[in-house]
């Protein structure tokens, strides 16, 4: 599990939701800036460029990010309505997993301990995606 590079201790003090809420929804730095980004703006709809802007993500990473939230429910979208308009995004404020988030940021800006949980978390998945690719190419 990724937080068996913590020990016991250090995690005791965690809040379990939270805990719940990095370990489910926060499996790439893109999500990770996406949800900080989308939260800041306390409901407030944002056009996708700028959010490509905001979160200094490639693109294909931001969209991808944007694409499995939205499939998860946690983040809204808002069709362009012209050509030249663009797609919108928010995260609804009194939604349980948006006030679950703002906590999250909130305590991992005061605590060292949950930005290396969420740390952890993220090098967790990457090592684990690094093993799968080559695994995959291994078996080709």
């Amino acid at each position: 599990m990724f937080f068996a590079s913590l020990s016991g201790s250090e995690t005791t003090d965690a809040d379990p939701a939270l805990l719940a809420f990095v370990k489910c929804h926060i499996t790439s730095l893109a999500k990770w800036e996406v949800l900080r980004v989308l939260a800041s703006q306390n409901g407030a709809w944002i056009a996708s460029d700028e959010l490509v802007h905001r979160t200094h993500r490639p693109v294909g990473e931001v969209i991808l990010a944007l694409t499995e939230l939205s499939s998860d429910a946690l983040v809204e979208s808002l069709a362009a309505t012209t050509p030249d308009d663009q797609i919108r995004y928010r995260l609804t404020v009194d939604e349980p997993t948006s006030v679950v988030l703002k906590r999250l940021i909130d305590s991992a800006t005061h605590s060292q301990q949950l930005r290396a949980i969420i740390a952890a978390q993220l090098q967790h998945l990457r090592q684990q995606t690094h093993t799968e690719l080559r695994a995959s190419t291994a078996a080709a």
